[in-house]
């Protein structure tokens, strides 16, 4: 299929934001091919949350087309690299010497670290081979750039705390579990909470009563993970003259909500943290 590139297009581009050099790939059979050809602003590559845009260069190649968008050509001939969201590419590129690039062949694939903007991984090309987006070896190479993985879930997903694999986690339910209403069933082993607007599903945390706030773990407390809705059923009873608490919390994609803070009735202190749930 014979594509017609033309780089008179202008793009904008977020590869290399630290200038420190981030912004080649290596083609073992065409050499370095360049995500920043000419520098900021010019027609390199564009990194969304739902694909790639833009331009690379390799000397042995010549221009590399990431998107059907670059020509206006979508209508004749659609291709792309896409990206879920999260920073997993797939979809095609397009050399005009050495034809499609495919960025999730089998057995390998191009990622995108949601929380630093480091490609990993390899593209292939039936004509060019396997081309890798970074090296840790004599020569170490990489690309990099600004787009950060965001979360489609009520804003309830932050970046103030940064997680390498998926790039953000929760940081707070939006008060602490003592203060949310919990309903006990006559049975006493069954009750529930207040459903969290962004959870998929909850983690809850029980533990001895002379033991309150949450501990260390190692043997007074137990972990029910991944409970399905807002809540638990529990059939194991106290020592004589004791009792259980329980604390919950709400997760999903993005990561793990928080079990509340210490404190009493709304008075936050620091978290609470357990390794019977980590």
């Amino acid at each position: 299929m014979a594509i017609l590139l033309a780089c008179g297009a202008a793009f904008a581009e977020n590869i290399d934001p630290a200038n420190d050099g981030s912004k080649y790939a290596w083609a073992e059979n065409l050499g370095w091919i360049n995500l920043r050809p000419q520098g900021a602003g010019g027609p390199g590559v564009q990194v969304s949350d739902s694909g790639l845009t833009g331009w690379a260069w390799s000397e042995n190649a010549g221009w590399i087309s990431l998107s059907c968008q670059n020509t206006s050509s979508c209508g004749t001939n659609a291709y792309g690299v896409t990206n879920n969201g999260s920073g997993t590419l797939g979809g095609y590129a397009w050399s005009e010497n050495k034809g499609w690039i495919n960025f999730a062949p089998t057995g390998a694939g191009v990622v995108i670290n949601g929380c630093t903007g480091v490609f990993s991984g390899r593209a292939w090309s039936e004509n060019a081979g396997w081309i890798t987006f970074s090296s840790t070896g004599p020569n170490p190479y990489q690309v990099a750039t600004s787009w950060r993985r965001t979360c489609n879930d009520n804003n309830a997903c932050t970046t103030d705390t940064c997680n390498a694999a998926t790039g953000c986690v929760y940081t707070a339910i939006t008060a602490p579990p003592e203060t949310q209403g919990v309903a006990v069933a006559a049975d006493k082993t069954n009750f529930s909470w207040a459903a969290a607007t962004f959870a998929t599903q909850y983690d809850a945390v029980r533990g001895s009563l002379g033991a309150f706030p949450v501990g260390p773990g190692g043997g007074d407390e137990t972990c029910f993970d991944n409970l399905p809705g807002p809540s638990l059923s529990d059939a194991t009873v106290p020592r004589a003259g004791s009792g259980f608490w329980y604390l919950s919390r709400g997760e999903n994609a993005c990561g793990n909500g928080s079990f509340g803070a210490q404190g009493n009735h709304g008075t936050p202190g620091a978290p609470r943290n357990t390794t019977t749930c980590p």
